[in-house]
């Protein structure tokens, strides 16, 4: 058995996996030296994390720089955070304990959750707070992740630590003969001011948070100077973007060719060959290496590639970077392949489109709040328009600023349709993404249909300093005629409330009133619309009735989250919405 499959069974069978005894998760562990390494640090992997277990948020000592101490914001004293590895289908459950000094949340990047889940900063875990975090994994496989996403503290947070992959896994990618198990490596790649080491020292100038928080030191996997000691054979690299503003040219040092694979929401439907690609802030990509053609003691470098970007000051875009060197060191296969044929994926037309929405990225005022969408910065507390659910629509990016931004949809992926009204796409933008690089001066176009969940969701820059200065809007979710959807009633006399608690755990009471008997069923279902169970079903007379709901006796207890009710009276149907929070 492939050792990633033994990591996924063992988190799903409940295996104790400690923190503070780090798994390097999909690393070569031949043991042996490279013959070319002089110098640097062999790359680091994160602990696993374990389903089902505790995600405790502190300031806490960890070693990024050999034989120093850094204080990060850290979930369980791990930097980057620990690896979520799950598998297509599972339910996905972690207490978050917040032990650090300021309110936070955890958003799951990229993952389909319910509103209640999605780590909004309107649901922010106070000091000394805990809060559960439990929804079923309904993404295709795929490389995510999770971060901060306090009101305007999400930039500080992440860059002192608090970020951590999440990688959903799916048995259906085996046949397609793709590297597995010590062959699989993901990279996470952030930025850090060497002038600052061994700290995180987070103090925005108004340059950086114009341009955004940039610094001159990589760090992959929360490594510096990082080596990792390869076969000639074929690996897959998952490569994360977890840098507050830097956008890297990911390319090899020698011009070596390589296959794009996956984007933001998993498998393309093609693997695309190419020598360099963008990666901007928030942004995933897997690629295929064959490193077949190199020789034993032979290195080569991921880096960045120099280009020319807006901004100016110590520390700009488009710096060139070493970020790691592989050191071939082994012979030993990995028998995968690139393949020849990928899944398919339905794209949509933008003739179908209901609605065409038009966000227009501006940059104005003096001081703060300088980066603007439609005019607007963020308000907590205001919803900025509303989607329907199930129906698409087209979402035109006009960036009328000099300059970058990486614009990311919370909640459902969506499809690039075209850059500057040219559908010829680079291959890192075909595919399902949620994070979307928009130069200056540029129009994108992205089609996005929200299928799964309603509720309060984001649009906002990925860049976080943009972010945190109000380059974000609320958007809600609605279903009008479905199941997930709040209605008050179509005929006098008929009513359906909670009548107590709501929020409610584990129980709480439903009342409803009936102007004339008749049979009446009265329904629980989730958030995506599936029957949770029966309360009633009956004849019942006229008045008002009450019924108690425990949602700790079904499906030996439910989940945290939004759950609806409905009540079918004759022809009258009326849904409200319920929140249980355990």
């Amino acid at each position: 058995m492939k050792r990633r499959e033994m990591i996924i069974r063992a988190i799903q069978a409940g295996a104790l996996i400690s923190a503070g005894s780090p798994l390097k998760l999909f690393a070569n562990e031949s043991g042996k030296t490279a013959l070319s390494q002089l110098t640097g640090n062999p790359l680091r992997f994160p602990p696993v994390f374990t389903n089902g277990g505790t995600m405790t948020l502190a300031l806490s000592p960890v070693t990024v720089w050999p034989g120093q101490t850094t204080n990060a914001v850290a979930i369980n004293g791990s930097y980057p955070g620990p690896s979520v590895v799950i598998q297509k289908g599972s339910t996905f459950t972690a207490n978050f304990v917040n032990q650090f000094t300021e309110e936070a949340t955890i958003h799951w990047h990229g993952v389909d959750v319910p509103a209640l889940m999605d780590g909004h900063p309107l649901d922010s875990i106070p000091p000394g707070g805990n809060y559960t975090y439990t929804f079923p994994v309904i993404n295709r496989a795929g490389t995510f992740f999770y971060h901060s996403h306090a009101d305007m503290l999400t930039a500080e947070h992440v860059f002192k630590g608090f970020a951590g992959f999440f990688i959903v896994d799916d048995p259906d990618e085996i046949p397609l003969g793709l590297p597995r198990g010590a062959f699989d490596v993901p990279l996470c790649i952030q930025d850090r001011r060497s002038v600052n080491i061994p700290q995180f020292v987070y103090d925005p100038s108004m340059n950086d948070v114009m341009n955004g928080f940039l610094g001159d030191a990589p760090l992959i996997n929360g490594t510096p100077d990082a080596y990792f000691e390869v076969s000639k054979t074929l690996y897959r690299f998952r490569l994360l973007n977890g840098s507050n503003a830097r956008i890297y040219k990911i390319a090899l040092s020698d011009n070596h060719p390589f296959h794009i694979i996956a984007t933001d929401g998993g498998l393309k439907d093609s693997a695309e060959q190419v020598t360099s690609f963008m990666l901007s802030p928030g942004e995933r990509t897997d690629i295929l290496v064959d490193f077949s053609s190199y020789s034993l003691g032979q290195s080569v470098t991921l880096k960045s590639l120099p280009f020319t970007a807006p901004g100016s000051g110590t520390y700009t875009q488009g710096t060139e970077m070493n970020l790691l060197r592989f050191d071939v060191t082994g012979s030993a296969s990995s028998g995968g392949i690139i393949p020849s044929v990928m899944p398919e994926i339905t794209y949509y037309n933008p003739a179908d489109a209901a609605s065409v929405r038009n966000f227009t990225l501006t940059m104005s005022g003096s001081g703060m709040n300088m980066h603007r969408i439609n005019g607007l910065t963020f308000d907590i507390n205001r919803i900025d328009w509303e989607t329907p659910l199930n129906t698409l629509e087209e979402w035109k990016i006009i960036n009328a600023s000099n300059m970058l931004h990486p614009m990311h949809s919370h909640s459902h992926q969506f499809q690039v349709y075209s850059r500057n009204g040219s559908t010829n796409l680079p291959p890192s933008d075909k595919g399902w993404k949620d994070t979307v690089l928009v130069n200056p001066f540029e129009t994108v176009r992205v089609l996005v249909k929200f299928t799964n969940y309603t509720g309060l969701f984001l649009f906002h820059c990925h860049n976080l300093e943009h972010e945190d200065d109000g380059m974000m809007l609320n958007f809600k979710i609605v279903d009008k005629i479905g199941i997930n959807e709040e209605n008050s009633g179509a005929a006098e006399g008929y009513k359906l409330h909670q009548n107590f608690p709501n929020p409610f755990n584990p129980s709480t009471n439903i009342k409803f009133e009936i102007p004339k008997k008749g049979n009446v069923t009265l329904k629980v279902y989730d958030s995506l619309g599936n029957e949770i169970t029966t309360l009633l079903d009956g004849f019942r007379n006229a008045g008002s009735h009450e019924i108690s709901f425990n949602a700790g006796l079904i499906n030996g207890g439910l989940s945290s989250g939004e759950y609806f009710y409905k009540l079918t009276a004759e022809n009258i149907v009326i849904t409200k919405k319920m929140i249980l929070i355990k």
